[in-house]
């Protein structure tokens, strides 16, 4: 009788430590996926689906952007340029709050495009969690 409540008790340890696990891990998977979906999108010039990555409305540097301002700046951003690629040259930093419903990110690309100068971006983003999403609510720059 002892032999199975021993092995339950394992068994039950071992379920709470494996899901305690995946509840830690799954914040980062899900911003680092957001990270990369804006470069994705960045690289497919696609405003709407960059506009979708953000709170509505969001904070971009000092204003308040409504997802409609965010698209067309973006729209306004690949017209004539031609994005070749978009390149991340740091480690993307992430920090979550103790609640891991926020996190701080970090990190600089490089966008190379077809006319005009290749641009290196710092990005500095608030981001929160959503239902099961991830968004950014506060950036320095689009």
């Amino acid at each position: 009788m002892k032999k199975p409540l021993v092995a339950l008790s394992f068994f039950g340890a071992f379920l709470i430590l494996f899901l305690s696990g995946c509840f830690l891990v799954d914040p980062s998977i899900k911003v680092v996926l957001l990270i990369e979906n804006f470069k994705k999108y960045w690289e497919q010039e696609d405003p709407a689906a960059l506009a979708g990555l953000y709170t509505d409305p969001a904070h971009i540097n000092t204003a308040t952007k409504t997802f409609a301002q965010i698209e067309n700046t973006y729209d306004g951003m690949f017209s004539g340029r031609g994005v070749v690629s978009f390149t991340f040259i740091s480690e993307k930093d992430i920090d979550f709050n103790a609640t891991l419903t926020e996190a701080d990110v970090q990190f600089t690309a490089v966008i190379d495009y077809t006319s005009g100068p290749n641009e290196t971006k710092t990005y500095v983003w608030k981001v929160k969690r959503a239902g099961t999403r991830w968004l950014i609510y506060r950036s320095n720059n689009y």
